[in-house]
């Protein structure tokens, strides 16, 4: 038997890492650029990733991608709007995505089956606390085919997203205090723009363990849709596209 919980535990693994290197690649950024996309103080990653938001006010933009630093991600998004507007911004990074699924996924047997399951979740799941989800599940989808799959991957990506905020928060912690005690650490902290010096958070490896534990069972409830034998199917296929070669198919 395959329960939700477990399922969830591989998923943070699988479709985690499979939907999150085309976001920093320099191909993104280069076709981002190609499209007119401002790249600089990486706008386009605010008006892209972030765009499905909508022309929303800057702050719910900034609550929404959470871990960033707040004043940075304030000016990221200005920057972006600046060179245009969210919806255009959105919707040519959801091209890219597709256009980096097709590349990754190629060759990939079970590309079109695993689309149809995590369509499946994305269409049932529970859109509290998780606008950046809601905005990349309202994404136009290509037809069935790699492009695809990858695209509904990354709104997978987005909902797990959606639910360890919600869970960090929830445990009363800050996003910084997150990241530092999380397995990335300083390095992390760096990236999503917070300066230094940093707090000590040695003492909230307990609690960190514990809101990774929160996350996998909120998320856990959104794989309740699918039937035991359909999570055993996903955990399968998910793992096997994160490895998949194309250059080896």
């Amino acid at each position: 038997m395959t329960d939700s919980l477990n399922v969830s535990r591989s998923l943070r693994g699988s479709i985690g890492m499979l939907a999150m290197e085309w976001l920093m690649a320099d191909s993104t950024k280069e076709k981002a650029a190609a499209a007119g996309m401002p790249i600089e103080n990486n706008g386009m990653y605010a008006i892209g990733r972030l765009g499905v938001l909508g022309d929303t006010p800057v702050d719910n933009v900034v609550a929404a991608a959470f871990f960033w630093e707040p004043e940075l991600m304030r000016s990221m998004v200005e920057t972006g709007r600046a060179g245009m507007s969210p919806t255009e911004g959105a919707a040519i990074y959801a091209s890219i995505c597709q256009e980096w699924g097709e590349q990754k996924l190629a060759g990939f047997e079970g590309t079109e089956r695993l689309g149809e399951l995590l369509e499946k979740v994305v269409a049932d799941a529970s859109p509290n606390g998780a606008p950046t989800f809601v905005g990349w599940r309202d994404q136009e989808l290509p037809s069935p085919g790699a492009g695809r799959t990858f695209q509904l991957a990354q709104t997978m990506r987005e909902l797990r997203f959606g639910r360890h905020a919600v869970a960090v928060q929830a445990a009363g912690m800050g996003p910084l205090e997150a990241i530092l005690s999380g397995p990335a650490g300083e390095w992390n902290a760096e990236f999503f723009g917070w300066p230094k010096p940093y707090p000590d958070v040695g003492e909230l490896t307990e609690a960190r363990d514990s809101i990774e534990a929160t996350t996998d069972q909120m998320h856990a409830t959104d794989l309740d849709v699918l039937t035991d034998d359909e999570r055993t199917e996903l955990r399968a296929l998910a793992k096997a596209a994160r490895f998949h070669d194309p250059e080896g198919a």
